[in-house]
């Protein structure tokens, strides 16, 4: 079963993957024109990305019920690392006419400072886990 949803898988990523080239080759052709049909191809690769965001996990869970354990620290660590962005965003900083100038409220701010934080410890905790991987490897040999 396992098989045959990743042969299945695979040909729809090529397929995917022509038909992203394809649209990129007759936007480049048509130029101006095709933006239309860009945003339309673009909003039906989110539409597939989300299905797989979220068919993933629950057929993970459907193949293996144990790994419920692992999805469960996982949103936890996520929202815990939310959590302390959202502690650490400083709201607005800046100047309430500028925003007012780039038709920006403050809200927006907040929410864009918010996931710029959220990212910057992401950032932070990919590269610590690299650099402890790498170190545990060099140890351990």
């Amino acid at each position: 079963m396992v098989e045959k949803l990743t042969k299945y898988c695979k040909y729809l990523l090529v397929i995917l993957m022509v038909l992203n080239v394809l649209f990129l080759i007759l936007g480049i052709a048509n130029g101006k024109e095709s933006v239309g049909t860009f945003m339309i191809f673009a909003y039906c690769m989110l539409g597939l990305a989300v299905v797989a965001i979220l068919f993933a996990p629950i057929y993970g869970i459907i193949i293996n019920p144990k790994s419920v354990k692992t999805i469960g620290i996982v949103i936890a660590i996520v929202a815990v690392v939310a959590l302390v962005a959202w502690l650490f965003a400083k709201g607005s900083t800046l100047p309430a006419e500028y925003l007012e100038s780039m038709n920006v409220t403050t809200g927006t701010e907040a929410f864009v400072d918010f996931f710029m934080v959220f990212t910057y410890i992401v950032v932070g905790g990919t590269i610590a886990a690299v650099i402890y991987s790498a170190v545990s490897k060099l140890i351990n040999k």
